[in-house]
């Protein structure tokens, strides 16, 4: 079962409030990201230079990609798991 990835937009970025090990990313989410918000190389998923996340499948519906957590940078104050 997988769960979202939840953001707070900040002045300047973003804020990762929840980062769970397994989640869907939207193609829509993907597509509207800002290149500091979100990088792809390969088949890894950088959210705000804080989380990685490794693509792990292709779900059809709703359309997306299954990623899975492989590194959480955030401070363990911001909420980190």
């Amino acid at each position: 079962m997988t769960s979202e990835v939840t953001l707070e937009r900040v002045p300047g970025g973003i804020r990762i409030l929840h980062a769970p090990r397994l989640a869907c990313i939207s193609l829509e989410v993907i597509a509207a990201a800002c290149g500091h918000e979100l990088q792809v190389n390969g088949d890894r998923i950088t959210i705000a230079d804080q989380v990685v996340y490794q693509v792990t499948a292709w779900q059809a519906s709703p359309p997306g990609l299954t990623v899975a957590l492989i590194e959480d940078r955030r401070p363990k104050t911001e909420g980190r798991q």
